[in-house]
This record gives C-alpha cells, sequence and structure tokens, in this order.
C-alpha cells in the first residue's frame, strides 16, 4: 500500500497538545503517544487518496485526553476518522470530537523510528528524531575519495 509507512504526529486541544508515531502495515495502524496512550486498529486508502481509519484509543489512568479534563479511569475510545492523501502531509488538520476541535499534523518519518509506535517515545528517540539525518537536512557527502582529499600537494 502507498501509506505504508512510519509517521510522526502531533496534536492540539484545548486542554494541551501532545506528540507521537504511528506505522501503517497492509491495513493495520499501531501506534502510541508520549502520554502513553495506544492506537490500534485499521487505515484504509480508497480509490481518491483518502484515507479511513477505525481505531481503539486506549490511555491510562489521569491521561487527559485532548479536548477533555483528566480521568480518574483508563480510558477506552473508538476513533472513526477520514484523512486527506497521505494524512495531509504535514499540513494543520482540524477534527471534531465529542464537539471539540483537536488539530493534527501528521508526516511520514524515517521508519528507524518505528519501534517508538509500540514501545513509547524515549528520550533516545526523541534524540534521534531530531537529528540533521531524520530532519532531511543532513549535507551532501562529498564527491571522490577521501584519500585524494587528504593527499599531500607539492
Amino acid at each position: 500500500m502507498a501509506i505504508d509507512g512510519t509517521y510522526g504526529f502531533v496534536y492540539c486541544g484545548s486542554n494541551g497538545l501532545g506528540v507521537g508515531v504511528f506505522c501503517v502495515q497492509g491495513e493495520r495502524f499501531e501506534g502510541m503517544d508520549y502520554a502513553g496512550g495506544r492506537y490500534e486498529g485499521t487505515a484504509v486508502e480508497d480509490q481518491h487518496g483518502n484515507i479511513h481509519l477505525r481505531l481503539n484509543f486506549e490511555g491510562p489512568a489521569g491521561m487527559a485526553v485532548a479536548g477533555a479534563p483528566p480521568q480518574d479511569a483508563p480510558i477506552r475510545r473508538e476513533l472513526r476518522q477520514m484523512m486527506p492523501r497521505d494524512f495531509g502531509g504535514g499540513r494543520p488538520i482540524e477534527i471534531i470530537s465529542r464537539s471539540r476541535t483537536v488539530t493534527v499534523m501528521v508526516k511520514r518519518i524515517p521508519n528507524e523510528f518505528a519501534p517508538a509506535a509500540t514501545q513509547g517515545l524515549s528520550f533516545q528517540i526523541a534524540q534521534r528524531l531530531s537529528t540533521p539525518a531524520a530532519l532531511g537536512t543532513q549535507a551532501p557527502e562529498q564527491s571522490g575519495s577521501t584519500q585524494a582529499a587528504t593527499a599531500p600537494t607539492k
């Protein structure tokens, strides 16, 4: 599928913001956010490129879900959402959730960050996310051999 891969996402609602990682393989969707929220379900791309999400969300007790106050018990919700082609490609998308608006941005990231989708975000993974290589800003390699660049001159 064209949408198979690893994605980073950020979201912001009236109670705060969050960040996470998810993976799509086939139609299987699996992800986790920084607060321990888990997302599992399906992502199906239609003939127009729209992505239909059907997810089960589980969050730990005390978690403030975007757009709602902290809950005393673990949170379980079913989420259904249609996303644009390539999950919006990093553009902000407003989602109405229980009559509140949550803004989400999703961007494909290197597959080396896939462990964060099941193990959660760690400082080590977050540090790797901010490297020049991960941001696509790494300097290009020099052409020619290293030996030629370091050979003594006359």
